[in-house]
């Protein structure tokens, strides 16, 4: 697209062929140029070996010239001290990727912010703002973690560089909430947005772009109206005919553009 909204994939598009490893994360690097794609969103639940096979990752995105990021289902208020070692863990593997960024969820953040949970949030951000990462909160497709309400609390209160959001279109409709009024009250924060269409009454019924019964144009209206860079990742399921639905969503945004 433009280099203020590339587009990235993300493994959720191959999840099936990679859970059945008839299809590895280095391999599916190698598919970015003829899917016509900047970059790729890695997983660590998605990733079984990413420790041992990070670095020849790496190297063949730096090779490529392609980007990369890197979420997980870390969350930002962690219940427990492992949660909370395992949330700096995931920020060191994606200085580690090359990735900017960090996907995660807010978990539950106590309305009373001397609690001690916002002190290990805070403790997690600043570690991120030290070695030079980004989070991206991202609204859960559940509760606690989804609302509007719940994002401005956090942000409103953790004022940190570091600590951004990206916009799940399709978490945002599961709670019945507006999309294009998210964007309008956290837009300064945000950095990323997982693209999805509609496709059905679950939240997991998801296909490419303009495919389903998301407002799609105003909701991209709403991200290419933001003057900050925003890396647009698709975050439907592949359905057998990935390639397919990531070339039609291609079409899709770049038909939108300015």
């Amino acid at each position: 697209m433009t280099t203020q909204r590339p587009i990235f994939i993300s493994v959720i598009q191959y999840q099936p062929e990679l859970e059945a490893g008839t299809l590895t994360p280095l391999q599916l690097v190698d598919m970015l140029d003829s899917l016509g794609v900047d970059g790729i969103e890695l997983r660590r639940e998605l990733w079984p070996n990413y420790a041992s096979e990070l670095p020849a990752v790496r190297e063949r995105l730096q090779a490529l010239g392609k980007q990369v990021t890197y979420a997980t289902f870390s969350t930002l208020f962690a219940p427990t001290d492992d949660a909370h070692q395992l949330l700096l863990h995931d920020l060191n593997t994606a200085r580690a990727l090359g990735s900017p960024l960090l996907r995660v969820f807010p978990g539950a953040a106590p309305a009373d912010t001397t609690d001690a949970a916002w002190t290990k949030a805070l403790e997690s951000v600043a570690y991120a703002e030290e070695i030079g990462i980004q989070i991206a909160l991202e609204n859960f497709g559940r509760l606690p973690g989804g609302l509007i309400s719940e994002m401005t609390h956090i942000l409103n209160n953790i004022t940190s560089p570091a600590l951004k959001v990206n916009v799940d279109v399709g978490n945002y409709a599961t709670h019945g909430e507006d999309v294009v009024e998210a964007i309008k009250l956290i837009g300064d924060r945000v950095i990323y947005a997982h693209l999805k269409d509609k496709a059905g009454d679950k939240s997991d019924d998801t296909t490419y772009l303009g495919g389903g019964s998301s407002p799609m144009d105003s909701i991209i209206a709403a991200l290419n109206a933001l003057p900050q860079p925003v890396i647009y990742c698709f975050e439907f399921v592949g359905g057998g005919e990935a390639a397919d639905r990531i070339a039609k969503s291609i079409a899709y945004l770049k038909a939108k553009e300015n």
